[in-house]
């Protein structure tokens, strides 16, 4: 016979299941994960990961033009971090043009 109806921990125990990871904090999304999905937004784009400058350059840039004030998985943010990565990755091509000629 089960205690208090009202009462749902008597209804249904807590059961913990090695098999699932524990669920991030759903009232700080992608807090310290921000490196991560940047870097993976860059392996989709360009192949590889950022070095860490480039990854500071990234980030300050993105922060100068306020973005890390919007939610991260907007289209609009996605899409200024593939232009910026790409400029980034374009910029290190024509150097490396300018010194070779």
């Amino acid at each position: 016979m089960p205690g208090d109806l009202r009462d749902p921990e008597q209804m249904f125990p807590f059961y913990y299941d090695s098999r699932y990871n524990e669920a991030p904090n759903q009232f700080e999304p992608g807090a310290g994960d921000i490196n991560k999905y940047l870097q993976s937004i860059s392996e989709e784009q360009t192949g590889k990961k950022l070095n860490p400058e480039k990854l500071d350059n990234l980030k300050r840039i993105l922060d100068g033009k306020g973005f890390f004030h919007r939610n991260p998985g907007e289209e609009s943010f996605r899409c200024e971090v593939c232009k910026q990565i790409k400029r980034l990755v374009m910029a290190r091509k024509v150097a490396r043009n300018v010194r070779s000629e």
